[in-house]
């Protein structure tokens, strides 16, 4: 009799266990994101104002559509404006500001960042590594301040237009209750240059939320044209 309540037991549990199993899987999505960004300098009537550092800044601005953002909550349509700054063959810091409109939300809301990244060539390999400390312009208790820290590597293929590029991204979220790494994004892809001018860029992304009760986990494809007007 004891065995027997034993095995009915054991069996409840094994199909209870599975069921939280399924209800804890993560979700898995499939998403898109497009945009379109142009690089050049500042304005000339700045060049005396600014003497030799008017050469070493550059600007960007870039106006995109992501279909859900995973880790800000989504779909959003938004316009960034960046301004950097080449401090050495190795090191760049930059601003950029992100104008946002999103499907959850009314209004235009804001974003900004301030970031540093190292950049460092080994015969064909590209290393980069990106620190970024993002601030968004949200009520206290949502995600206002984050860390993300990228690595990136690429390798030049002699005689072969589509470089490959990897990377790997961390966030951090510092809240009221400390510090939580709330994200993971992963990246491969490549750009391909048309000409001096104009490039195209095409990765597969991947992010995987953590550190909640029910994580998401997506696959987002993601589509960039740039135009450099140093180059036209």
């Amino acid at each position: 009799m004891h065995l027997r309540r034993f095995l009915v037991a054991l069996g409840l549990f094994s199909c209870l266990g599975g069921y939280a199993q399924d209800v804890l899987r993560p979700a898995v999505r499939q998403e898109y994101w497009v945009s379109g960004a142009v690089h050049g300098r500042l304005p000339e009537f700045l060049k005396d104002a600014l003497g030799h550092s008017w050469r070493l800044i550059r600007v960007r601005g870039e106006l995109g559509y992501r279909s859900a953002d995973v880790f800000f909550a989504g779909k959003q349509t938004y316009l960034d404006v960046n301004v950097r700054y080449k401090i050495s063959d190795l090191l760049s810091v930059a601003y950029e500001h992100r104008f946002a409109t999103r499907s959850s939300a009314d209004g235009i809301r804001h974003r900004s960042i301030l970031q540093t990244q190292f950049t460092k060539s080994f015969d064909r390999i590209d290393a980069d590594y990106r620190f970024i400390y993002q601030h968004s312009y949200i009520e206290w208790g949502g995600q206002r301040e984050v860390f993300r820290n990228r690595f990136q590597i690429g390798y030049n293929i002699k005689d072969w237009k589509f470089d490959p590029q990897l990377g790997v991204e961390f966030f951090t979220w510092a809240s009221n209750k400390g510090w939580s790494h709330f994200g993971t994004r992963w990246s491969l892809g490549t750009e391909y240059s048309l000409n001096k001018a104009h490039s195209l860029g095409l990765s597969l992304i991947h992010d995987r939320e953590r550190d909640i009760a029910w994580p998401t986990r997506r696959w987002i494809w993601s589509f960039t044209y740039s135009l450099n007007l140093r180059d036209l």
